[in-house]
């Protein structure tokens, strides 16, 4: 009876993994298609006009997941972890990028503008882009979100292990 429960929890453990593996690939694809390409087209242009496109495009995507409100966090709320915050930082990197296209082009001012654009997004813009993320995915898939999947997989590999004990120990027995 020990051997049918430890293989029952085995076979209950990995399709536990199967399912949190299609569904974290499945999420994953899902905010890169609606949020994430936006703002990788963004880093990858070259021009401001493009630039400014996709940043746009990128703030609509976050206002219409209607994450006003909202923290990267449970308990422990910081104006770090604020939705509100960083699309606030967000809007004023997009506001910059409106003044910089009006600047002349061959100006040191446009010059300057845009060294600290590249600065800007290459620095402060992970941790940001992590809070939009981070929020995403607890609004739309609780389960996969930071520590709450890392309590999934902790709890799925010990159904595992326990139903590897069963099995084994039915064999010990003997």
């Amino acid at each position: 009876m020990k051997k049918e429960i430890g293989i029952f929890l085995v076979i209950l453990s990995l399709f536990l993994m199967g399912v949190i593996i299609v569904q974290a690939v499945k999420a994953n694809y899902a905010y890169d298609r609606d949020i994430r390409s936006y703002w990788n087209l963004a880093d990858k242009s070259s021009t401001i006009v493009k630039k400014l496109e996709y940043i746009d495009k990128f703030v609509k995507a976050l206002e219409s997941g209607n994450f006003e409100g909202k923290y990267n966090a449970l308990f422990f709320n910081t104006l770090d972890n604020s939705f509100d915050k960083n699309l606030e930082a967000l809007k004023s990197l997009q506001g910059r990028l409106y003044e910089i296209q009006k600047m002349d082009i061959l100006s040191f001012q446009y010059q300057s503008a845009i060294q600290q654009i590249t600065e800007q997004e290459q620095g402060e813009a992970y941790k940001m882009l992590k809070v939009f993320y981070s929020i995403w995915y607890k609004e739309n898939h609780f389960f996969l979100w930071e520590w709450i999947e890392i309590i999934n997989w902790i709890f799925t590999v010990i159904i595992f292990v326990v139903g590897i004990i069963m099995i084994v120990s039915d064999y010990l027995e003997y």
